[in-house]
């Protein structure tokens, strides 16, 4: 079973205005950024199963955009909830989402505008340890965003050590762009990395250097789907010279197991 655990989906009423929106970044997209969109890519691709990040880009969308994943929270495709860095009451909010059925959560520092050092999300994280949630956020640089981004190795290593029991999921390998930080200060922590927007875009030697450091068991298959494509992210993976337990490992053991799947 392959699990891809970054992709992108949007209702079908907006999915389009989502996929326009990238046009000036230069990125092209593999599919129409609606859910059946996103199955067809898979069905291509041999992907049995996806995990969809939505995002809460103001707190007054926040039950608009959780109430949505979890309508669309069963096979093929499985979703995350999503919290506001504003949101007035982080304990209530997270409790409801874990009501929903959502194993964790996705972030953005970009999007939403905020650092991990910032003592005012701490009652997020809090929650998130409480309810047995997962965190899942984006991490480095953005090509949407003007550099020094908001997240980088050292203050998501610094992040990690003052909640150490918060599963913390850095998306792109850890931060975007800074390998040798990533190297640094974050290969090695018992945290997980996800593959999203990497494969066939980083050298592959470094990309095999950084799994095997970090160990595979703390890694994840993900594409960043529909800004990358699902069938050439998988290629990309299986042309690494990963051993069987490592490809096991990255593609479906970590994920199911994050996601509490049988």
């Amino acid at each position: 079973m392959i699990i891809d655990f970054h992709t992108h989906c949007y209702p079908d009423k907006i999915a389009s205005r989502a996929i326009d929106a990238v046009g000036p970044l230069g990125l092209d997209c593999s599919f129409d950024g609606t859910i059946s969109g996103l199955c067809a890519s898979m069905k291509t691709a041999g992907i049995d199963l996806a995990l969809n990040l939505p995002l809460v880009t103001s707190p007054d969308n926040t039950r608009g955009v959780n109430a949505w994943a979890a309508k669309n929270n069963s096979a093929p495709v499985f979703s995350l909830g999503s919290i506001h860095p504003d949101d007035p009451d982080p304990a209530k909010t997270l409790a409801w989402i874990k009501s929903l059925g959502l194993k964790g959560i996705k972030m953005h520092p970009e999007y939403q505008s905020f650092s991990f050092d910032e003592t005012r999300l701490e009652p997020i994280w809090e929650a998130c340890i409480e309810q047995g949630l997962f965190l899942l956020t984006h991490a480095g640089e953005d090509i949407a965003f003007k550099p020094p981004p908001k997240s980088n190795p050292a203050s998501l290593a610094a992040f990690h050590r003052r909640f150490p029991d918060l599963t913390l999921v850095l998306a792109h390998m850890g931060s975007w762009g800074l390998w040798d930080e990533v190297e640094r200060h974050l290969i090695g922590l018992p945290l997980y990395l996800d593959m999203s927007f990497v494969p066939g875009l980083v050298d592959d030697a470094l990309l095999v250097k950084l799994i095997r450091r970090h160990g595979s068991e703390r890694v994840l298959f993900g594409t960043d789907a529909p800004w990358r494509d699902q069938s050439e992210s998988l290629k990309k993976v299986g042309e690494l010279g990963l051993t069987d337990d490592e490809y096991a490992n990255i593609t479906c053991n970590n994920a199911a197991a994050l996601l509490k799947l049988n």
